[in-house]
């Protein structure tokens, strides 16, 4: 049974899963590498995804949304993950079956490979991925567009991958939400980069759980704040004069939620006035108010956030953007209707036509 939408206007989910499929690298990856191509093996009690360089996501997460309502198992086989994650068909009938007429798809296993600390290995597993992602995405190019993944280990190659992901008609690419054990974003040495990111129209997307290293033992308190690390991001790429020096970046914070955003951007405008008037702004270089960039080169998604909804006169009408985080645990699927009635039923249809599609729409090209 499909879902009816109450809205006038199509939904697209702005941050929506593969979950790619088992042989994808073994298939797709360099000659060179493909006695390291990560795969799945088959152990007693679950099924493994083995990659030589860090710790893959446990079978039973990757396509969470099979346990709603019950208790998540880490074990599985990947036999019994559901074809809607890798094939083109099956997808859409699960995206109809939730009344979500497009998506923007990120990874889910490859979302892993930030944490690869072998270089060219990192950058040929990031390759393969693209190409795998740009083939899905061709069965039905107006209903769903995918993000690339770029390795910024090597800046010049992570340049070359954006130019041929652009030219492979993926629509924008992630990058490590927070590049621990490298230099911060904000530093001059990625200059280049933003550049071409500007050069190429492509936004750049920072996604929750894409560390360059992975923490561990975690504390609760730890796990809570994942979301705090793309504030770290922004804020710096702010005070540092990137959006300066390239006005037309555009930067998406998926899934790190964005009630906070409200609250960052007056709190972040009344410390640069009183800084500015102290002569306290060491080292702050962004010739406009912080206010000005986070209304113009940054963008948000998010499932439920109904702050985020109130707030929305201060962060941007124009920069937040809904989505289902289909297949993962958290996924609003197939109850996505109800949950934009719950979020948004209460705000006037023409803004609620821009978060539940014309900003997507704008940012990815539907």
């Amino acid at each position: 049974m499909t879902a009816t939408s109450a809205w006038p206007f199509p939904i697209i989910s702005a941050d929506s899963h593969f979950t790619e499929p088992s042989d994808l690298w073994l298939n797709h990856i360099e000659p060179e590498f493909k006695d390291r191509a990560p795969h799945v093996e088959a152990r007693d009690d679950t099924d493994v995804f083995i990659c030589d360089t860090g710790e893959m996501f446990p079978i039973g997460l990757i396509h969470g949304v099979r346990y709603k309502g019950g208790d998540i198992k880490l074990e599985g086989r990947y036999a019994d993950v559901p074809a809607s994650g890798f094939d083109p068909d099956a997808r859409l009938a699960d995206s109809e079956l939730d009344g979500i007429s497009g998506e923007v798809l990120y990874p889910t296993i490859a979302m892993r490979f930030f944490t690869i600390e072998d270089v060219p290995f990192g950058n040929a597993c990031i390759r393969a991925y693209n190409t795998w992602a740009s083939e899905f995405c061709a069965a039905k190019p107006d209903r769903f567009k995918a993000i690339a993944m770029i390795y910024l280990d090597d800046i010049d190659a992570g340049i070359a991958e954006l130019e041929r992901c652009k030219e492979l008609g993926l629509v924008g690419a992630m990058i490590a939400v927070y590049p621990d054990g490298a230099q911060p974003y904000h530093d001059g040495s990625y200059d280049p980069f933003w550049a071409a990111a500007e050069r190429l129209g492509v936004p750049i997307s920072l996604h929750t759980a894409t560390e360059r290293r992975v923490q561990e033992h975690q504390t609760p308190a730890d796990e809570f704040l994942h979301y705090t690390l793309v504030q770290k991001t922004l804020i710096g790429l702010i005070y540092a004069g990137t959006f300066d020096r390239y006005p037309n970046l555009q930067i998406v914070s998926v899934e790190n939620d964005a009630g906070w955003a409200g609250n960052i951007i007056e709190r972040m405008d009344y410390v640069d006035v009183k800084g500015r008037f102290r002569n306290l702004n060491q080292g702050h270089l962004n010739e406009q108010a912080p206010s000005h960039y986070w209304r113009r080169n940054i963008s948000y998604t998010f499932m439920r956030d109904r702050t985020a909804i109130l707030a929305r006169d201060i962060i941007g009408i124009d920069r937040l953007m809904w989505s289902s985080d289909f297949p993962h645990g958290d996924s609003t699927w197939p109850e996505s209707q109800s949950v934009i009635d719950e979020q948004l039923g209460d705000i006037p249809v023409e803004e609620a036509e821009l978060i539940l599609r014309g900003n997507a729409a704008r940012l990815y090209g539907f």
